[in-house]
């Protein structure tokens, strides 16, 4: 089952960082295909994707049902493919990211080295959909002010073209985590720049 997890930080208060993220229309658009979404309640909502996977192109249709508002650390939500047999999950997960000296938060350990080939695969996703500019506070160490969005998702494609959809997602699930967290933390960073 493909599956990314991603963290960058930045200097930004958690309570600007949840309110922004617990409004899908403000972050939305950032997602890598996004064509447009519904919302169907505080809970539920339809998305519609175009995804370019190999020489593959589909537009895909999602259920997306958030399971937990975990106010104001992390949101849990599932999802389910209308037009096409997929299925999967993911979520949001704030927290500080001081100084780990003064005893409030561990730092996590250094993420798994990449393969070779999802190496290349990331370069030229980055090469083609270009590098989110961010603050000098991006994806710094730990420090007074610092927060930590983390962003996770799984997908399970189904069906007889399940095998193949799969390996060809899977080496663009990091990215399309990075761009999504990094986009998101651009966007928040300028915001908070206008406003001082």
């Amino acid at each position: 089952m493909p599956e990314a997890e991603y963290s960058t930080t930045a200097r930004l208060p958690i309570p600007a960082i949840w309110s922004y993220v617990r409004e899908m229309d403000n972050w939305a658009p950032f997602l890598r295909g996004y064509q447009s979404h519904e919302k169907h309640g505080d809970k539920d909502s339809v998305w519609v994707l175009k995804g370019d996977v190999g020489m593959v192109s589909r537009t895909v249709k999602f259920r997306v049902h958030v399971d937990e508002w975990g106010e104001p650390s992390h949101v849990r939500f599932t999802l389910k493919g209308v037009n096409e047999p997929m299925e999967g999950g993911g979520e949001f997960r704030l927290e500080p990211y001081e100084d780990a000296g003064a005893g409030t938060v561990a730092v996590a350990a250094p993420p798994a080295r990449l393969g070779w080939f999802q190496r290349l695969v990331r370069w030229l996703y980055r090469l083609f959909a270009g590098k989110t500019e961010r603050a000098a506070s991006a994806d710094a160490g730990p420090g007074a002010g610092m927060a930590r969005l983390t962003f996770s998702l799984r997908v399970k494609p189904g069906g007889p073209m399940g095998p193949m959809v799969d390996a060809l997602m899977k080496p663009l699930m990091l990215p399309v985590a990075e761009e999504l967290a990094d986009r998101i933390m651009a966007d928040l960073e300028k915001r908070h720049a206008q406003k001082t």
